[in-house]
């Protein structure tokens, strides 16, 4: 089986280390002086009310009695240092209703609220706390996560081309669970090497991360292709394992899947961009990988992930809480994978390639 895209094929079954040796080709205006507290409470009726919008306030953020979105509109500004322009005469509304109509009056009145910029660069120095030690940022960014799920995508396009229906998709056998793996497994290696910061880690770094997480990547990319369905999980060759009439023990793997992640994630109705957050977050997890070279490195990008997923959900209270929870879940099902599949091959059941054999029971 050779994947259009990939450099290395066979090499990958024989000396996986070599394969990821070869990369790819390949101005702010000055803040108005803050209104005092009791007169910004007697403006709204009190703490329960946003100083800006008077919509219903969620807490204090930056220094002012805020709702979560005028919270996030102004750490946006902030962040990007926005400047806005204001197409009236700078004294436009700004209530529940029209605080999306003029962003520089919404600005304003952040600041006249009592929103301070020191806050908002204080918690993202809290958050990466290696920034604050002067460590150059790295080019982890949305961009480059969602370009590495493309590019892995438009692999699995021109390979197997899927069918949406249901009723034309075949039930996997043994075999074909095993070859959907092991093209899932190399997609997994391309994913890593459209990263910048993963192709400058250290090589043992590289094949140490890719080993350990290996499993987690499998079950959450075949949950996130399941979305869609409701008794079927949905493998990447585009063959299904049912959740009734396949053997036991993988009937028990697909239905924790489902249960446990595709539901979940269904709910949410989770977006591209939180995605492509989520699996990196699973994959520079430090803590799980014992004999890095790096661990500080590994840790950094995982915050770095941390902080992407939580300004892809800041517009939503709680969400990034919910999503986060996703993660015990597919750690235990992970295992729950490779005990099988130790079993099945101690027991003569499961004939495992190289590949696998050193991608998730190394």
């Amino acid at each position: 089986m050779k994947l259009p895209g990939t450099i290395i094929l066979a090499a990958a079954t024989e000396d996986f280390d070599s394969f990821l040796l070869f990369p790819l080709p390949g101005s702010a205006t000055d803040a108005p002086e803050p209104v005092s507290k009791s007169s910004a409470s007697q403006t709204y009726g009190g703490g329960s009310r946003c100083f800006i919008c008077a919509d219903r306030a969620t807490g204090k953020h930056y220094g002012a009695s805020s709702c979560d979105g005028c919270k996030g509109f102004f750490r946006r500004s902030i962040r990007s240092n926005q400047t806005y322009n204001c197409r009236f005469n700078r004294q436009c509304v700004v209530d529940k209703d029209k605080r999306n109509q003029c962003r520089y009056c919404r600005l304003q009145k952040c600041f006249k609220a009592g929103m301070r910029k020191e806050a908002v660069q204080n918690e993202r120095d809290c958050i990466n706390p290696h920034r604050a030690k002067g460590q150059p940022v790295g080019t982890l960014s949305i961009n480059v996560l969602l370009q590495a799920e493309n590019s892995v995508q438009q692999i699995t396009c021109n390979f197997s081309p899927q069918s949406r229906e249901i009723s034309a998709k075949k039930t996997a056998r043994v075999g074909d669970v095993f070859e959907s793996m092991k093209q899932q497994l190399l997609l997994l290696v391309e994913w890593a090497k459209h990263i910048p910061e993963f192709c400058s880690l250290h090589i043992d770094d590289r094949v140490t991360l890719l080993r350990t997480h290996s499993a987690e990547h499998l079950i959450l990319g075949a949950a996130r292709r399941s979305l869609p369905y409701n008794d079927v999980i949905l493998l990447g060759n585009d063959f299904v394992i049912p959740l009734r009439g396949a053997e036991l023990e993988v009937s028990r793997v697909a239905t924790r899947i489902q249960e446990e992640l595709v539901k979940p994630l269904r709910e949410l109705d989770i977006t591209d961009k939180e995605f492509a957050c989520l699996r990196a977050i699973v994959f520079f997890a430090p803590a799980d990988c014992p004999g890095l070279e790096h661990p500080q490195l590994i840790r950094y990008l995982r915050l770095q992930s941390h902080v992407l997923l939580e300004e892809a959900t800041c517009d939503q209270r709680g969400r990034l809480g919910e999503l986060l929870l996703i993660l015990p879940a597919l750690q235990s099902i992970s295992w729950q994978m490779v005990e099988t599949l130790h079993l099945a091959k101690l027991l003569g059941e499961a004939r495992l390639d190289s590949l696998l054999q050193e991608m998730l029971l190394g």
